[in-house]
């Protein structure tokens, strides 16, 4: 049954259908996982697909097993983006005896300009590609120098941490100062308060050539942040694929440069959904130059402190932007239907440096590796519980905290936290504010699970605004959003009126619920648009239903009629998840393609 799996994987593979394959190979290598090819697959599929590490690593392990054209493959990917891990593979193979595919002179020049040895190298590069800062300072701290230095700079600048890569960088400045690697470091950590006029000093830096892609990427963004775009735009060409390919964030300004529209790096000098900090001086100039670039999603990410400081206003935009960042500025200035919010660094007096720590974390273990600079945080350990699904909150711990002396908003938070998490559906309101009062951002989507479905509460679920921590409220959340919704069906409390159609019904479901019905439909069933048109499978589908359901469609697609009959309410939960979530998105047109495609099938 294996070799079967594994043989059905390669032909997926062949075909082009990417998930498909992996799924066998999963299964091939879950029965036998010493199995070389099996591996190597499954690695393979692995790193291609999600670009997870252990890919690569089962893919080393059964290449060098296989030999041959597995190397081979092997060397292409490492030849892309892992150096160390190039020269690592030239050693075995030939202390096999085995043909090298390729040059390694590249690899070997990258690793002495890092100063690394090789099997500390590899070492380094692993973390750094799963960009694990915990790992990489340990590193750090027992083997200082200066290349993962330069690293940790980069990876905190990344994240928004200016503050700890300015610390970081002024170390390595008394270690190893004159060193250019050094120097490039302490200049992009300077960057996000002092902005273009480090142009000067940054110019001896800019004859260099990095062989080194990450090194020729903070040169190139520092580049960019000074004007000096045709420097950034020579780093891009020197390297094969280009260094836009490797960088995402560099591929924009890039262009603009090419374009003759300069661009500074938005990560140079903004944090990443964050409002609870100020802005330098340069910045908003800086900003506005990208307006006529950015997306809705990029706005809510990188605007957020102009849009509270009243800067950003919906005049600044596209015409067809206008209405979101409207919503927007309601939402960051608290007005109804919202609720009026702070962060909760700010609500709970933490340090710059603390809020810092807590918006730069990516996950658990890099939370609990930053709360060793703070053991004593509240605000580290409120994080800490975002983490932490509903069902699993210290209820003791929690009760604790409510016993101190909190603000009304994060004592509301925690209360209703608990409250959800012994019953979610309860038949909770959310908390009025009392003046002058505010609500922590991180658990806004807690406070908006309990507003009524109005169209900007439902929209917020769709763009959610803020940080990491604001985004895993609403992973928290949306799922209960849709649960409390379908059992309160808010839809069905009036009657629609006379001659109401289709139409009528789908307008009055929320769009987080129409939204969470239209993926299920595509994970669950495979379904989309095309499907529900395809005369087959949509008579598969109406199969499906009971004959009450079925009868129900058919009187509403002929005569195209509501309210509906005490005996038709019964049907009509398998027909809104079926139907109702496409028409509600406005992927059909009623009457149109969906009411044709209907009426024949019926």
């Amino acid at each position: 049954m294996g070799r079967w799996e594994l043989e059905r994987a390669w032909d997926l593979l062949e075909e082009g259908d990417l998930l498909e394959a992996l799924e066998h190979a999963e299964r091939a290598y879950r029965r036998h996982p010493k199995d070389p090819e099996a591996r190597f697959l499954y690695g393979y599929l692995r790193f291609t697909s999600d670009g997870a590490y252990e890919g690569l690593r089962l893919m080393e392990l059964g290449a060098k097993a296989m030999g041959g054209e597995a190397c081979a493959e092997l060397w292409r990917i490492y030849g892309t983006e892992f150096p160390a891990h190039l020269l690592d593979l030239a050693r075995f193979l030939e202390r096999r005896g085995l043909p090298l595919p390729g040059d390694t002179a590249w690899a070997e020049a990258v690793l002495e300009e890092q100063g690394l040895p090789p099997e500390v190298a590899r070492e380094v590069e692993r973390w750094l590609y799963q960009e694990d800062i915990p790992s990489l300072e340990g590193f750090f701290r027992k083997r200082p120098s200066p290349y993962p230095g330069y690293l940790l700079v980069r990876l905190y600048l990344a994240r928004g941490a200016f503050l700890r890569a300015q610390g970081l960088a002024g170390e390595l400045g008394e270690a190893w100062g004159g060193d250019w690697r050094v120097e490039l470091a302490r200049l992009l950590a300077r960057f996000p308060q002092e902005g273009p006029s480090l142009a000067e000093e940054v110019r001896p830096l800019l004859a260099r050539r990095p062989k080194d892609p990450h090194l020729a990427e903070g040169l190139a963004l520092l580049a960019l942040g000074v004007g000096e775009g045709r420097v950034a735009l020579e780093l891009d060409r020197a390297f094969d694929p280009p260094l836009r390919a490797r960088f995402p964030h560099l591929e924009e300004p890039l262009e603009a440069e090419e374009e003759g529209r300069p661009l500074v790096p938005l990560g140079l000098f903004l944090s990443p959904g964050r409002a609870d900090v100020s802005p330098p001086p340069f910045a908003w100039e800086a900003f506005r130059s990208w307006l006529p670039r950015l997306g809705l999603g990029e706005l809510t990410l990188w605007g957020r402190p102009f849009l509270r400081s009243g800067l950003l206003s919906p005049e600044d935009v596209r015409q067809e932007m206008r209405e979101g960042v409207m919503r927007l500025r309601f939402l960051e200035e608290g007005r109804p239907p919202f609720v009026p919010l702070a962060s909760l660094g700010e609500l709970l007096g933490a340090s710059p440096e603390e809020r810092e720590a807590a918006s730069a974390a990516a996950s658990p273990g890099e939370l609990a590796h930053f709360r060793k600079a703070f053991p004593d945080s509240l605000l580290l350990e409120l994080y800490a519980l975002l983490y932490r699904p509903f069902g699993d909150w210290p209820e003791g711990r929690v009760r604790r905290l409510l016993r101190e002396e909190l603000p009304w908003g994060v004592r509301e938070a925690l209360r209703l936290r608990l409250e959800l998490g012994r019953d979610p559906l309860a038949p909770l309101s959310p908390p009025e504010p009392p003046p002058g009062d505010l609500w922590p951002e991180e658990f806004l989507f807690t406070w908006l699970l309990l507003a009524p479905p109005e169209e900007e509460v439902e929209e917020a679920f769709l763009v959610p605004p803020g940080n990491r921590a604001v985004n895993l409220d609403r992973l928290n959340v949306y799922p209960l959003r849709v649960r409390r919704l379908e059992a309160q069906r808010p839809w069905r409390k009036e009657p629609l009126p006379e001659g109401g159609g289709l139409e009528d019904w789908a307008r009055r479901l929320p769009l987080s619920l129409r939204t969470f019905w239209l993926v299920e439909l595509e994970v669950d069933e495979g379904m989309g648009l095309e499907d529900l048109l395809d005369p087959e499978t949509l008579r598969d589908l109406l199969e499906g239903l009971t004959p009450g359901a079925r009868s129900l469609l058919a009187r509403l697609v002929r005569e195209g009629r509501l309210p509906l009959s005490q005996a038709e309410e019964k049907a009509l939960a398998q027909l809104e998840r079926r139907f109702l979530a496409f028409v509600g998105a406005g992927e059909v047109g009623l009457p149109g393609d969906l009411r044709r495609a209907l009426f024949r099938a019926l």
